[in-house]
């Protein structure tokens, strides 16, 4: 018998338990699993992929693949039925208009992040899911999301975010319910050059000019992404400054 890895994941665990009762082969040729490729993950000579935690989903929870039989679970350990991979995921569908903040926070390249969240051609890795664990339990990346699949140029933004428009950021400040049903909306240019403005501290730097307003179609304008969500407070002090200038 091969040596045993001396940190495993509790997943890996779970296979070893087969290993030692002579049950891996059974219980793989009853699963239609390949039994030298799940032999190697319970080593730790293959590492997992999304669709490998996919498939074994009803067997094994996808959140005891992430973490080491050492470290302590951040959600119980929950078992699904197997998933597909073939329609976006609920997390992944939460994230479709904020995934260029998502990939900020965690060090994602935008282009990876628009493969994940907008076309779907590239799967998260367990690394990621790992690391997105604070703000999701990991069952979110392997059960269906809800919700209209909107085409991003269709996006309907709201009072207080910050979206790309054609290579400019943009201050939203109308509400959805009337820029759904202007299908347009109004808002204020945000630039770096400028000394006079209401300074952003968030994703986005630079400031907003509150005197440079504009109104965008939504069908028709390049609207990306949602690039983040303005703190309440900083919401105010633009009204305030757009009301003065309108006065």
């Amino acid at each position: 018998m091969k040596p045993r890895p001396e940190r495993m994941t509790y997943a890996q665990k779970k296979l070893m338990a087969l290993i030692d009762e002579r049950k891996l082969r059974r219980w793989c040729e009853e699963n239609g699993f390949s039994h030298a490729f799940v032999f190697n993950l319970a080593f730790g000579n293959r590492a997992p992929t999304y669709k490998n935690i996919a498939a074994m989903c009803q067997f094994i929870s996808p959140i005891e693949w992430l973490f080491s039989c050492d470290e302590k679970l951040p959600y119980e350990p929950v078992l699904l039925p197997p998933w597909k991979c073939d329609k976006p995921s609920k997390f992944v569908l939460a994230h479709r208009y904020d995934y260029k903040t998502l990939a900020q926070k965690y060090g994602l390249a935008d282009s990876s992040a628009y493969k994940i969240f907008v076309t779907y051609t590239v799967k998260p890795s367990p690394a990621f899911m790992r690391q997105v664990c604070a703000e999701a339990n990991p069952i979110d990346f392997f059960t269906e999301g809800e919700g209209e699949i909107t085409p991003l140029r269709e996006f309907v933004p709201d009072r207080g975010d910050l979206v790309s428009v054609s290579g400019k950021t943009v201050f939203v400040i109308t509400k959805k319910e009337f820029n759904k049903r202007s299908k347009s909306f109004s808002g204020c240019l945000v630039t770096t050059d400028s000394a006079k403005g209401i300074k952003l501290k968030g994703v986005v730097k630079g400031v907003v000019n509150a005197g440079r307003l504009f109104s965008f179609p939504i069908i028709y304008t390049e609207v990306r992404s949602l690039i983040e969500k303005a703190p309440e407070d900083l919401t105010d002090k633009v009204m305030e400054e757009v009301r003065k200038t309108l006065e």
